[in-house]
């Protein structure tokens, strides 16, 4: 499997699959009986599988605008700006290394307080011409595991209202089939617990973990280490060839 591959099962589809757990766990132990209408819902989960990748990715990118306006800005463009920097040396040192990776020069702290919209137009920049020089997944994999756990949790946040709606009536689904269904008791919760148990479960994710605060911690993670990609590739630099 290519990274691209990966990305777009663990970013993309992971999260589509999350939400669509409940109802499968219900049609697979409770509903279905035969072999016909196994093949047949394997059928339909192959082709919706198939739009998954692009249902996760457009949620979450829809979501993305209003997630970064509330953060203030763009992880990497806050790591990047003197203003709100916890160690203005390491911001330096930061400034200097895409500066020799990008030739790109970086605001100065009074520039940067003189106009913050440009210098964070300035840092968007940036980070967009170090993000081309950090492609090779083999060579920057930790940048690339960054990536698809904030393009993970920032696509299930978007998918949150659906997935609490789909758990919810999965549930609901599960104890009106164990009332009017035939078989004894135990049958009966054989066929249908497992669905209620895992939207239960899923209930409580959604409700008590998927939230703006969780997204933003692989997000301030992926934005320190792409800074740290150019004092990498500023050292890759002065080894002589």
């Amino acid at each position: 499997m290519t990274a691209i591959d990966t990305y777009a099962l663990q970013a993309r589809v992971v999260p589509v699959v999350v939400v669509c757990m409940p109802p499968l766990v219900l049609l697979g132990a409770g509903i279905i009986t035969t072999s016909a209408l196994g093949i047949s819902a394997g059928l339909v989960t192959t082709a919706l599988a198939a739009l998954a990748s692009q249902l996760g990715r457009d949620r979450g990118r829809a979501l993305q605008p209003g997630l970064w306006a509330g953060w203030g800005g763009a992880p990497t463009v806050i790591a990047l700006r003197h203003r709100e920097a916890e160690h203005p040396g390491r911001v330096a040192r930061a400034h200097e290394c895409i500066t020799a990776v990008t030739d790109m020069e970086m605001p100065t702290a009074s520039e940067e307080a003189a106009d913050p919209a440009a210098a964070d137009e300035r840092y968007g920049e940036a980070a967009v011409r170090l993000i081309a020089r950090t492609r090779d997944k083999e060579k920057f994999g930790l940048l690339g595991a960054e990536n698809q756990s904030y393009g993970q949790r920032r696509n299930l946040l978007g998918l949150k209202g659906v997935g609490i709606a789909v758990a919810v009536l999965t549930l609901v689904a599960a104890i009106v089939l164990f009332a009017v269904t035939e078989g004894t008791a135990d049958e009966r919760l054989a066929r249908y617990a497992p669905a209620a148990v895992v939207a239960i479960v899923l209930l409580t994710f959604w409700l008590l973990v998927v939230r703006k605060s969780w997204v933003r911690v692989p997000a301030d993670a992926y934005a320190r280490q792409l800074i740290e990609t150019a004092e990498t590739l500023v050292a890759e630099r002065a080894v002589p060839r």
